[in-house]
């Protein structure tokens, strides 16, 4: 093998990765916006169920502003608690969003309902629906297209 074909093969690696790398970049955008958008769906689910079973009231509480998610039982003191991925915003239909959405989840099972919007650098937005449909919630992590 001599020098010349060797600097031909490490160019064509080059040239290859450099095509692959912005697509790989994008799909990991994308799945991190998606991850998000089902955990909130299952921490949406999570609290329900724990109202549900305990027969207690739930609160799951979102900032906005920092992405911290966090779910609650007022009477007990359980909570748990998390933050979601840099560059992945949320918020709800309203144009005036609150400085914190709360989502109240009563031991009946009746959820009230919420649209949350999850929104990464792209604009690529996650729709997450909580509806009370004959008495139980449904939740959605539905893609909408890119802006």
């Amino acid at each position: 093998m001599t020098l010349l074909e060797l600097v031909i093969v490490l160019a064509i690696i080059g040239l290859a990765v450099s095509l692959v790398a912005p697509r790989y970049g994008r799909w990991t955008e994308e799945w991190t916006l998606r991850s998000a958008a089902e955990r909130v769906a299952q921490t949406v689910r999570y609290a329900r169920t724990r109202a549900l079973f305990e027969h207690t009231y739930f609160v799951m509480e979102i900032e906005p502003a920092t992405g911290a998610v966090r779910v609650f039982n007022p009477a007990s003191g359980f909570q748990r608690a998390y933050t979601l991925p840099r560059g992945v915003t949320i918020n709800d239909d309203e144009f005036n969003p609150p400085p914190v959405l709360r989502l109240l989840f009563p031991p009946s099972g009746v959820v009230e309902e919420r649209n949350l919007w999850l929104t990464d650098r792209r604009r690529s937005r996650y729709h997450v629906h909580v509806s009370f449909m004959l008495g139980s919630s449904l939740v959605e992590a539905v893609k909408e297209g890119s802006r």
